[in-house]
């Protein structure tokens, strides 16, 4: 039997392979499970890439919704978004009495019309749906100011027969948008006082109203106590060759003690070739009495023309060889008083008088009385009559008529 002979370095060979082999295969292993670690990090990371993907879209979608989301505001407005929308507006019904065969249509009554009455002719009896509205108004925050627009329409349109349909158009009462200070569209001229304006159910039907709405482009500056408005307004003299707009100022006084104004109109007429400069004046208050009753007043004064009496004087002086402004005056004073919280009356007189010579149809004077009683059971009620007198002389011949009105109105 031989003998296998013990070699010291062969012993430390194998015991060098020995150690390294089992290392090699830890170092592999522990490889492997780093590569599948990287793997599912990199599957984590897309999965939320993915995931922040997906609430970027549902964050856009709730945007979106929100700015088309409908919510009711105060006042009764209803909000889309950041826009705020008020839809409003009444139904107005009228039965108009007239004595001495004037046919006061449709609930609307000016010294032109009395100009017609006559004594000898039977009196009569309208009823119109005609003075109905309704408005659309938003308000909108842009660039730190609220931007406002106000639609607003009437039926004093065309008018159909009144046989069967009584169909009656749309008219535009009101269309502007206002941004800060500035207003631009239609609206009441700035030559008007509606603080000052008596409360009819005959709204604005008094001899020496100021009433006019037009196109325009008005200037506001607030100042503490009031306000300045300056405006360039559509001219308008009964011709179509004006070329120079309407130029109207007014500034507002407001306390707890009232509320004062005063308007200054200047205007250019045309005659052909002709062209003249014409001004007038206008100044109006409303003064608290006791407890919620009220006293408004106005004076007019100037070449008025068509923004006074709804054309009760000419613009321009037909009885002169020169291109001049037709000048009359006219004022009002009227005083509400409330019975209690529903029950209210007004008490208005009116008058208007030329200054100039009149001549052919042009009235020497027109005054009107008014007084009512308004009933108001809730604030979207009002029932109301109301008795007037009106009085227009034209050359020494003087024209009367009495009216009474019942109306009712439904605001929405």
């Amino acid at each position: 039997m031989s003998k296998v002979k013990f070699s010291p370095k062969k012993l430390i060979v194998a015991m060098s392979l020995a150690a390294v082999l089992p290392m090699t295969t830890v170092a592999e292993a522990a490889t492997a499970d780093v590569e599948k670690l990287q793997q599912q990090i990199m599957e984590l990371q897309q999965a939320l890439e993915q995931i922040k993907a997906a609430q970027r879209k549902t964050d856009e979608k709730v945007a979106t919704v929100e700015k088309t989301a409908v919510t009711t505001g105060k006042g009764g407005a209803i909000s889309i978004g950041d826009t705020s929308v008020k839809i409003g507006g009444y139904i107005k019904g009228d039965l108009l009495y007239t004595t001495n065969g004037v046919n006061g249509k449709n609930g609307l009554l000016a010294a032109a019309h009395v100009k017609g009455a006559d004594s000898s002719k039977d009196d009569r009896v309208d009823l119109s749906a005609r003075e109905s509205r309704f408005f659309i108004k938003t308000a909108t925050p842009v660039a730190g100011k609220t931007l406002k627009t106000h639609l607003e329409a009437d039926f004093y349109g065309t008018t159909d027969s009144e046989l069967a349909a009584n169909g009656h158009g749309l008219r535009l009462r009101h269309a502007y948008g206002s941004w800060g200070n500035v207003l631009v569209g239609q609206t009441w001229s700035t030559f008007m006082d509606l603080y000052a304006l008596g409360e009819l159910t005959a709204f604005g039907q008094h001899a020496s109203a100021l009433f006019v709405r037009q196109a325009q482009v008005r200037y506001t500056q607030p100042y503490d106590g009031g306000s300045l408005m300056f405006a360039l307004e559509n001219p308008e003299d009964g011709g179509d060759d004006q070329s120079t707009p309407d130029l109207i100022a007014r500034a507002n006084f407001d306390g707890q003690w009232g509320h004062a104004s005063v308007g200054m109109l200047a205007r250019e007429v045309v005659d052909g070739d002709d062209k003249e400069w014409s001004t007038a004046y206008s100044l109006s208050a409303r003064f608290p009495t006791v407890g919620r009753d009220d006293l408004r007043m106005q004076f007019n004064y100037g070449e008025l023309g068509r923004y006074m009496g709804l054309v009760t004087y000419p613009d321009v002086n037909g009885s002169t060889t020169g291109l001049e402004g037709f000048n009359s005056w006219g004022a009002s004073l009227a005083y509400r008083h409330f019975w209690n919280s529903h029950l209210r009356s007004n008490v208005m007189f009116s008058r208007t008088e030329a200054d100039d010579n009149p001549y052919g149809t042009v009235p020497d004077s027109s005054q009107s009385f008014h007084a009512n009683l308004i009933w108001s059971p809730s604030p979207k009620l009002q029932y109301g009559i109301e008795y007037a007198n009106w009085q227009v002389d034209s050359s020494g011949t003087e024209k009367e008529l009495d009216t009474v009105q019942l109306s009712a109105r439904y605001l929405f």
